[in-house]
């Protein structure tokens, strides 16, 4: 063939491939632009899911945590105050009482009551002069021992404010350490809101002004952590779920409690300023007043000492079924 006539051949073969390219180029520009939004949608939609279920899970804890302050510092000090003015009490009689089986109620666990209350005083002194956003979240979420001890810090988690209480719940509000199966530090920090930068802007990297088939491939890699982000989070909300049902649980529980303690408080009040201090001098129905007194009072510290938590941030399962028998205990007893 002559050469004239090979050379517009070659360049027409040369530029079909190179339209070829350009047209490939298009598609996987699009496709990258296609993928890249989805995986931004996925992501969007999970921030919004888990800003709401962060919201509603502090406030199921924070509002639990509020009610085992008030309970302690409104129900039970004022019933340890009326118990301690009683002479020549016997606890022996409350034998005879039907569903009414109290543990020891010795100077020891009055001390400790009463400790309880001075902490939970000093909690609430504190929310009131505007100090600890994580204080209520932190009562609600640890037990007497945990809220009322220390965060791995030597200091009381129950006491802490701000920052230093957000720090101390990190972890168990992530669902546990990533050792334990749980999200950690990160996912807790998800939980309280306190990333400065969303998700988003960890997740993705730059696309625009990429080559078309590294922008796919990009695009590409940018969906896979889009979905496993939406793995984890949907990971983080169930975890959300199970404490919001817990602490939704407890807080009920808790109320019935204080609903009866209250009244108790009342009648007590009444008995000793017309009957006096002498408990010998008590009918049996005033009598039966003061140990049901003394029974919610047991019941209220026992949910107080409750962890729905664990050391490594997992949802304790006996403690639902530890609230369930508190408020099976309630049920059994019948106010004089």
């Amino acid at each position: 063939m002559p050469l004239p006539l090979l050379v517009p051949i070659a360049l027409g073969i040369a530029g079909a491939f190179g339209v070829g390219k350009g047209v490939k180029a298009v598609v996987d520009s699009n496709k990258a632009d296609d993928l890249d939004k989805e995986a931004r949608s996925i992501v969007s939609r999970r921030e919004k899911e888990l800003e709401e279920y962060k919201q509603f899970t502090n406030t199921c804890l924070s509002g639990y945590g509020k009610k085992k302050l008030e309970a302690l510092t409104k129900n039970v000090e004022p019933f340890l105050e009326y118990y301690q003015q009683l002479k020549n009490t016997d606890r022996t009689a409350a034998s005879d009482l039907e569903n009414l089986h109290l543990g020891a109620f010795t100077e020891a666990t009055i001390g400790e009551l009463k400790h309880s209350c001075e902490l939970a005083t000093s909690a609430m002194t504190g929310i009131g002069a505007g100090a600890g956003a994580g204080v209520l979240t932190a009562w609600g979420a640890y037990g007497g021992t945990m809220a009322l001890a220390t965060a791995g810090t030597g200091t009381a988690i129950g006491t802490l404010s701000g920052v230093a209480a957000t720090n101390a719940t990190l972890a168990w509000l992530g669902g546990g350490t990533l050792a334990a199966g749980g999200y950690g530090v990160a996912g807790g920090m998800a939980v309280l809101g306190t990333l400065v930068a969303g998700p988003a802007l960890l997740i993705f990297g730059s696309i625009l002004g990429a080559k078309a088939d590294k922008k796919l491939d990009e695009a590409r890699t940018n969906l896979e952590k889009a979905e496993t982000f939406d793995t984890e989070v949907r990971g983080i909300c169930q975890k959300l779920v199970m404490i919001q049902k817990v602490a939704e649980l407890a807080t009920d529980t808790l109320s019935q409690l204080r609903i009866r303690l209250r009244r108790i408080n009342t009648r007590f009040a009444e008995i000793l300023e017309t009957r006096g201090v002498n408990f010998q001098n008590y009918s049996t129905d005033e009598k039966a007043t003061v140990f049901q007194g003394v029974k919610f009072a047991q019941l209220i510290k026992a949910m107080i000492d409750i962890n729905l938590l664990s050391e490594d941030g997992a949802l304790l399962p006996e403690s639902e079924q530890k609230f369930r028998g508190i408020n099976d205990e309630i049920l059994k007893i019948k106010e004089s």
